[in-house]
């Protein structure tokens, strides 16, 4: 059975999340005051770039909802428009606003009392899905830089040294899932956030129908993700192309996996950033492009979350929930090992 998280615990790390928040929205607020001549240029946008990168953005929100979906039917639950639409759409905007991934334990606490889908499935679908999204970027981060350097004979050093760090560290992952059903799992049975990023993985891995459903449905995520970064950047002043705009979408997604403070507000902006000035641009307008970018997909989040709200508050109040954590609804024995399905964040 799961052990219940110490109040205390919890507490400290919510008021330490929440401050973090507020000292990077400082620091982001501080940094767009004193470049406002570089920011100023995202008041300006025409109603057409509005239009457009609202439409991409709600694109996006629907894809990230089918993307769930495909992976609640692997539980044969009965699903309604709001258990699957309605609660991504809400537990994303909460994303934006409450520390430590509370959107994730109301997600996980939605379903374990209205569809009885325990929380250790949830725990489990959700770390592991991570590092598919993770091998899944920094393949579109090689393909990216490999056409810089073979088309714009730009080979930035530490690009390729980070990512080269990141491919190992996902070499040393694969290695230890692959071994983790042997003796080296009651080794990692200790370790409880491991175990179940490893498990999620490997279940990923053995169900080939929802994976390769969840690749075309990620590459759908990601082609979207991608016109969105071109139409940011050329807003914020730094026009770019296709295998550029793959490269910083990648990096984006990347930089929002861990979520440190509510929506990785500040931190994403840096790395974006960083990113640019790596790649010969001004950090100013990774900035920007990133701040156009949050403020598109908060928008159309907090607007598709605030439809849902109603319908999926109603039927979370009226969830009873009374199996326990072990307890598994109809259907619940496709999360086998050879049948689990992972989830993300967003695709």
């Amino acid at each position: 059975m799961t052990q219940p998280r110490k109040p205390g615990r919890a507490k400290w790390k919510n008021i330490v999340s929440t401050a973090l928040f507020l000292i990077l929205l400082g620091l982001l607020a501080w940094y767009v005051y004193t470049h406002w001549d570089e920011m100023s240029r995202l008041l300006q946008l025409s109603p057409q770039t509005i239009v457009i990168l609202l439409a991409l953005g709600l694109l996006s929100c629907i894809i990230n909802c089918l993307y769930h979906l495909l992976i609640l039917k692997t539980f044969r639950l009965k699903l309604s428009l709001t258990d699957w639409m309605g609660v991504v759409c809400v537990t994303d905007s909460m994303a934006y606003v409450l520390p430590m991934r509370a959107d994730l334990v109301f997600s996980a606490t939605y379903y374990k009392r209205v569809k009885g889908l325990a929380y250790t499935k949830s725990v489990a679908i959700t770390a592991g899905n991570a590092v598919f999204g993770v091998a899944f970027s920094l393949l579109q981060i090689l393909i990216a830089l490999l056409c810089m350097g073979l088309i714009d004979r730009q080979w930035p050093t530490i690009l390729w040294a980070l990512l080269a760090a990141g491919t190992a560290f996902m070499a040393l992952f694969l290695w230890l899932s692959l071994r983790a059903e042997g003796r080296l799992r009651k080794k990692l049975d200790k370790y409880k956030l491991v175990r179940d990023v490893i498990t999620g993985f490997n279940a990923l891995l053995r169900n080939r129908w929802l994976l390769w459903r969840l690749l075309l449905c990620m590459i759908a995520g990601n082609l979207v993700r991608l016109f969105i970064n071109m139409v940011c950047f050329q807003a914020a002043g730094l026009p770019i192309n296709l295998y550029e705009a793959l490269f910083y979408s990648s990096v984006s997604w990347l930089a929002s996996v861990v979520a440190i403070v509510p929506g990785n507000v500040g931190l994403r902006e840096s790395i974006m950033g960083a990113a640019t000035l790596a790649l010969g641009a001004m950090f100013s307008e990774g900035v920007a492009s990133s701040l156009l970018n949050r403020v598109t997909m908060m928008f159309v989040y907090i607007a598709m979350g605030l439809i849902f709200a109603v319908p999926v508050l109603r039927r979370f109040n009226r969830g009873k929930g009374h199996l326990n954590h072990n307890e598994e609804p109809e259907g619940s024995e496709l999360y086998s090992p050879e049948t689990v399905g992972i989830e993300n964040n967003g695709v």
